[in-house]
């Protein structure tokens, strides 16, 4: 032991000879940031990795000589010092005097903390002009941008360390909300992090050139396809025989990667296959009216007003089932644990949060209570209280979906008998209700409890409203559709009203959705249009492969997925023997993360940012090159 002792004496002494001058410049130039550093370094945690070590009690006694407490801080290989001078009557020569040799006890102390206070002396990491308990730098560096983090690492040989930090790019992969893709076991944040960024980064091109492969899913002959929705993972379809279909997304995506042709055609495939409970006899009148998912299950809606609730991944016949009296069925919403329907007189509420067969069921009649008709709704359960919105045709109505008998009539609107439906939603970020009323737009705060109306100016508008979506758009940001088929971009922050206006469409508008940088836009005749929200009026690319209403469309990063439903359920079956493919009606699968683009039939590849759109539209004629990047 006095042998090690003696070692590491001489060690030290040798570091002291080497740092002498870098001591000199800390003495002098850290005075003015003593406070600073010793609020800093009381935040360290107390742990193994946290020594404090004990000065000589020969120091102790000097209460008017220079006082010096070196703080290490030890993660992982790399140690950070705080030093901490204070000085009373000392003179400033006497600082640069190397410090007298120190007299150690090894009694209070045990070989590994020797050890690591000894190379805490020898690693210290300039910090600008002083040095930083490694646990503070990592504080500073966390609050950095994936950019300046790459500006670190190129500084010193300290910083690259420092930047190379796991919990630093963990905590920069939560901040920037990338996509939970699974980390190989063997690669670091780091790589991870710019891994899905630069994904990330391509999707997003291959989204504005369209170059993307394009899946069509089909049942069989005889089947007319009448509703769709899907989530991140399934996609589920009702059809005119009662039939509910199921594919998985993650299968159709491994077919296409695998396929290299053009255009796959998915028929038969090993799905799920969900038989209605109905009757025979009414076999060929309950075609589904509409399809979705709760948490554990799928549920079905008929024409004829039977709810069909199935638990995911078994067939058979479904575990419950409810006959709705009053017909026809106005609007239906969902989420993972609430389900609400809407006839003209009558609200209807079911709630799935237990598991068991023994659903709580409320029914609420506009028509006996209040004397009034029902012509929309919609649902939000993003905020502290799930709510509907149902707007009637002499007031509007928020209602609390736990307890119907919690509800509060906020508005009159005496609205004429030939507006059949009033356009609405919530906003998921701010309990905000938007409301659509002729060629205005009103806007409702919910969190008051009182539904008090927010003073705007969104009046006198190009054109009476026909649509609103505001459940998946950006905070202070909604989407409007009018009569006459534009789309204006509205942004709470603006007291302009809407701030982007689209206009290529030429139908009614029937689904919209929006993210940061994109809109995605369907209409009547089938056209699905993409638009760049820097780039408007213009759209990035369209495409149309069928002439049959678009009834659901949705993206994410990667897919685009959109149902095409015709309008006639029944049609003739010697036509429909003829030619079957454009009386059924398809969903297109569009897969962003291939390289390869996928023209639907026999549409022509034309790049130029200059043609007749009402020549383009009958000749089904698809932009295929953004118009930002054309030479």
């Amino acid at each position: 032991m006095e042998s090690l002792d003696v070692f590491r004496h001489s060690w030290q002494e040798e570091i002291s000879k080497d740092k002498s001058t870098e001591v000199k410049a800390v003495y002098e130039t850290s005075q003015t940031a003593i406070g600073d550093l010793r609020r800093l370094g009381t935040n360290c945690k107390n742990s193994s990795e946290c020594q404090t070590p004990i000065p000589p009690p020969s120091e102790l006694t000097l209460s008017l000589q220079t006082t010096t407490n070196n703080t290490s801080f030890t993660i992982g290989i790399g140690t950070f010092i705080a030093t901490n001078i204070s000085s009373s009557s000392v003179k400033k020569s006497s600082i640069t005097e190397p410090p007298p040799s120190k007299k150690l006890k090894t009694s209070n102390l045990t070989l590994l903390d020797e050890l690591i206070r000894d190379i805490d002396e020898s690693t210290d990491v300039p910090f600008f002009n002083v040095s930083l308990p490694r646990e503070i730098a990592l504080n500073i560096f966390d609050t950095l941008s994936i950019q300046d983090l790459y500006s670190c690492l190129q500084v010193c040989k300290a910083w690259y360390t420092l930047s190379c930090d796991e919990l630093l790019w963990y905590n920069l992969y939560k901040r920037l909300h990338l996509d939970k893709s699974a980390k190989k076991y063997d690669d670091t944040w780091k790589n991870h992090v710019k891994e899905t960024v630069l994904s990330n980064r391509q999707l997003a091109q291959n989204f504005k050139n369209h170059q993307c492969r394009t899946t069509k899913l089909t049942y069989r002959l005889g089947v007319v396809l009448t509703c769709a929705n899907n989530n991140q993972t399934t996609i589920v379809a009702g059809y005119s025989t009662g039939i509910i279909r199921t594919w998985s997304i993650e299968d159709i995506l491994k077919t296409t990667d695998h396929n290299d042709d053009g255009d796959n055609e998915q028929l038969d495939t090993p799905d799920i296959i969900y038989e209605s409970a109905d009757g025979d006899e009414n076999r060929n009148v309950s075609s589904v009216k509409s399809v979705g998912f709760l948490k554990n299950d799928l549920y079905a809606v008929h024409d004829n007003g039977l709810l069909e609730i199935w638990t995911k991944d078994i067939g058979n016949k479904p575990r419950y089932t409810h006959r709705l009296t009053s017909l026809p069925i106005v609007d239906i919403s969902n989420d993972d644990q609430l389900l609400c329907s809407a006839s003209r007189s009558k609200f209807s509420v079911w709630n799935f949060e237990k598991a068991d067969t023994d659903l709580e069921f409320q029914e609420l009649d506009f028509s006996t209570n209040f004397n009034d008709h029902i012509l929309s709704f919609c649902m939000s359960s993003h905020h502290s209280v799930p709510v509907s919105i149902i707007a009637a045709r002499k007031s509007f109505w928020c209602i609390s979906l736990l307890n119907l008998s919690h509800r509060l009539s906020f508005y009159s609107t005496f609205v004429s008998d030939y507006i059949q439906k009033i356009p609405l939603d919530i906003h998921n970020d701010e309990p905000l209700a938007i409301i659509g009323v002729e060629n205005e737009i009103k806007l409702f705060d919910l969190q008051s409890g009182r539904c008090n109306i927010v003073s705007t100016t969104y009046k006198y508008l190009p054109a009476n409203v026909h649509l609103i979506r505001a459940d998946k758009c950006p905070t202070n940001e909604f989407i409007v559709a009018y009569d006459n088929s534009q789309i204006s971009i509205f942004d709470r922050r603006q007291k302009d009203g809407a701030v982007q206006h689209f206009y290529n469409h030429f139908s009614t508008i029937t689904t919209l959705q929006m993210d940061t940088w994109k809109l995605a836009s369907t209409d009547m005749r089938g056209f699905i249009r993409l638009w760049d929200r820097r780039m408007h009026p213009h759209s990035l690319w369209h495409m149309n492969p069928q002439s049959h209403p678009v009834t659901h469309c949705s993206f994410n990063k990667q897919t685009l997925v959109c149902a095409l439903t015709p309008l006639c359920k029944r049609p003739d079956m010697i036509e429909y023997q003829m030619n079957s493919d454009p009386l059924s009606g398809h969903i297109y699968v569009c897969n962003f993360n291939s390289d390869i683009s996928t023209q639907l039939g026999d549409d022509l590849k034309i790049c130029t940012s200059s043609y007749d759109a009402p020549q383009a539209s009958n000749r089904r004629i698809g932009l295929h090159t953004p118009y930002d990047i054309i030479q």
